[in-house]
């Protein structure tokens, strides 16, 4: 098992989110992308923190099975993001109405955000699955509001229909908890749990600069 460090950097990015490649990349990991389909809905009687920690866990174990043999980074990281609304679990939507359905229910409420990321060393390692959660107050919202958002194009990739680093950061009043939990990664937790498997040393990268 070799750890990430100043000498290499790079990661296995078990996600086609923009977001947390933006964000590994932002802390100093170079990611390598590589996504695989996972069918994303809950078993019966399962709660959603452990739906989220079993998609997270089953993306890392997939990508370790599609990559044996590869030469790839060592480390995988998957994540998977859900918002929780009056025990419904709200994930991307399928179409503009779909996001203008979840909009509705959401605004005028608070609501949970729901993060699980999987460390798993790609074979034969230590893995670990760990999951984040914050409370997300919507501002009310009038339907004309809400589909001049839709219409923006940016809940359409996005749990629960918004994005918070962007223009929905507008539709929101208050966060407790994780604020990167809502953006998609809990970049703290996520780097205390590699240095927790040894895998990660000399960290921050001291000639990281901006």
């Amino acid at each position: 098992m070799q750890p990430v460090g100043p000498q290499d950097r790079r990661i296995l990015l078990a996600s086609g989110s923009p977001r947390r490649l933006e964000l590994t990349r932002r802390i100093g990991f170079e990611p390598v992308v590589r996504v695989s389909d996972i069918p994303e809905a809950p078993h019966p009687g399962e709660g959603p923190a452990e739906y989220a920690r079993r998609l997270a866990t089953e993306k890392a174990a997939a990508v370790a099975r599609e990559t044996a043999g590869e030469d790839l980074p060592g480390w995988i990281l998957a994540a998977d993001t859900i918002v929780v609304h009056d025990g419904a679990i709200l994930e991307k939507p399928a179409d503009d109405e779909d996001a203008v359905g979840m909009l509705s229910r959401l605004q005028g409420s608070v609501h949970e955000v729901v993060t699980a990321f999987c460390w798993r060393w790609r074979v034969d390692g230590p893995r670990l699955t760990r999951s984040v959660r914050a409370d997300v107050e919507m501002r009310p919202l009038p339907e004309a509001v809400i589909r001049r958002y839709v219409a923006s194009g940016e809940p359409m990739d996005k749990a629960g229909s918004y994005g918070i680093q962007d223009i929905g950061s507008v539709l929101v009043r208050r966060i407790e908890g994780s604020y990167f939990c809502v953006v998609g990664l809990p970049v703290c937790e996520v780097v205390e749990t590699l240095e927790e498997l040894g895998g990660l040393t000399e960290y921050p990268f001291a000639e990281i600069r901006r």
